[in-house]
Order: C-alpha cells, then sequence, then structure tokens
C-alpha cells in the first residue's frame, strides 16, 4: 500500500549534462572579441632584456679547486653587457642616444616640427622652440620660452651661475659670462666673451649687414638698423625680426599658447593674417 507521500511524489529527474558549447565557438562572438581588442589594445611595450653581473668569485667545494676552472670573469667580460643595453645613434661618429627611428635628436630622431623646411625636433607640441613651440613662461606677459620650473632664462629657470651670489643664467661651464662662462676671445690676452668666429667685438667678432655692399655693424639676424626696419615683427612695439607668421619668435609663442595650434594653420600667408598682440 502507498503511502500519501509516496504518492504524491514526483518522479525523480535524471542528472544528465546538457550539450553546451565555449564561448570561443561562436565564430560572430570571436570576431566581435577579436575587433574589440584590436581596437582597444593597449601600446606595445619593447622589453628590455635585464642584465646581471655575474658573481665575482664562486665558492670552491673542495681546496684544490685549480685556477683553470676558475669562475671570475675578467673586464672585457664584465663590459660587454653594458654596451648592448645603450642604443646609440645610427649616424656615423655620433655617440648620442637614440631618440626614434634609430636617430638622436640632433639627426632627425624624435617628432619633427611641423613648419615646412625644418629639421629640428618639435617641443612641446607640433613646433620647434624657434617657430613657436614650447611653453610660455610662467610670469604674466612674458612669452619667453620656459627653461626649467616654468621659468624663462630671464626670470630665473634654467642653469644658474655657480659664483657665489650670482644669479644669472649659466652660459656654459656652469658660469655667465661675466664669471667666465661662454665662449673667451682667442686673442692672446683678451678675456672677453666671444660673440662670433671666436672672437670678441673689439677684434672683429661682428659681422656686418648681409645686404649688398653695406658695411653697417649687424644688429641681430644678419641686417643692420637700418635694413631690419622691414623685417620686424609686426607686433606693435616689437623690435624683433619676424620668424613666421610676421611675427617674431616669443610672440608667434604666445599666439599659439592663447588661440591654440588648431587656429595656426601652416602655410598660411602673413598678409592673410588680421592679429591685434597687446
Amino acid at each position: 500500500m502507498m503511502t500519501p507521500f509516496q504518492s504524491a511524489s514526483l518522479e525523480p529527474i535524471p542528472f544528465a549534462h546538457g550539450i553546451t558549447t565555449h564561448f570561443l565557438d561562436d565564430p560572430e562572438l570571436v570576431c566581435f572579441l577579436d575587433r574589440e581588442f584590436n581596437e582597444h589594445k593597449p601600446p606595445a611595450i619593447k622589453v628590455e632584456p635585464l642584465y646581471a653581473f655575474p658573481l665575482a668569485m664562486q665558492r670552491s667545494t673542495s681546496n684544490s679547486s685549480s685556477s683553470s676552472t676558475s669562475t671570475v670573469d675578467t673586464d672585457d667580460d664584465l663590459a660587454a653587457p653594458s654596451h648592448s643595453r645603450r642604443k646609440i645613434c645610427a649616424m656615423d661618429g655620433c655617440l648620442r642616444n637614440v631618440r626614434s627611428k634609430g636617430y638622436c635628436k640632433s639627426h632627425g630622431g624624435g617628432k619633427q616640427c611641423s613648419m615646412d623646411g625644418c629639421a629640428k625636433e618639435a617641443q612641446n607640441g607640433q613646433f620647434c622652440i624657434g617657430h613657436g613651440g614650447g611653453k610660455c613662461c610662467k610670469v604674466p606677459n612674458c612669452s619667453n620660452a620656459a627653461q626649467s620650473q616654468g621659468l624663462c632664462k630671464a626670470h630665473g629657470g634654467g642653469a644658474r651661475c655657480k659664483f657665489n651670489g650670482c644669479e644669472k643664467s649659466s652660459q656654459g661651464g656652469g658660469f655667465c659670462r661675466t664669471h667666465g662662462g661662454g665662449k673667451r676671445c682667442v686673442e692672446p690676452g683678451c678675456t672677453k666673451g666671444a660673440q662670433r668666429g671666436n672672437k670678441c667685438a673689439k677684434h672683429g667678432g661682428c659681422r656686418t649687414c648681409t645686404v649688398g655692399d653695406c658695411v653697417r655693424t649687424d644688429r641681430g639676424g644678419g641686417f643692420c638698423e637700418l635694413h631690419r626696419k622691414d623685417k620686424l615683427c609686426i607686433a606693435p612695439g616689437c623690435k624683433r625680426l619676424r620668424k613666421s607668421m610676421g611675427m617674431c619668435t616669443p610672440h608667434v609663442r604666445e599666439w599659439r599658447a592663447v588661440r591654440g595650434c588648431g587656429d595656426v594653420m601652416l602655410g598660411l600667408k602673413t598678409e592673410a593674417l588680421s592679429l591685434s598682440i597687446h
């Protein structure tokens, strides 16, 4: 006789492993994952091999070990790994470190300036320092390029003179021109700073104007005071020579910092610009 519990109970459902497929067996899903990976994969990182100098000595298991089985490395063996870790510029005779494309920044490595015909390296954007690239000095109304700590050389950026109490910028060798920094005149007994041709102005280190037969002194950029007037920056009151876009380098840098590089189109003629720089 069946009990009420037995009559109300259901037949047990036999356990059977259902037929399931792995998600990688779905071709559409695999294509989707491959596409997502290719679109969002991180940039490839080149892992440089790690070099470790071997132990200078190996413990001997017996006092009878001979010098022929010594594991002490020679100087040549120890120096070999250090050379392979440093990549040298592919230019013949250049020992500078590689910036990119197998070359240092002086021979075309790194990002090149976007100005036509310029082979210098771009600084903080699309242009080199000479064409208005780099960051402006953080001192208000100063458009000079920042050297360090956000300041230009005139406001304390860059290396300073090592002479006690001097705040001028270093011009070479750790000192300013007043305290012996930079190149000196090659004339015997002269200690003045060299300007051009390794000589001071007194000994012929100044150049003459490059316009025709003009013999006036070069006041910058290869022009005398008379012939540089029509080549000045278009910014009101500026006495510098124009570099690009009709402006000098500091004013180009200031313009790009305010308006952004997107508003400056390469190849734009100066005559088409309507600028008002205060």
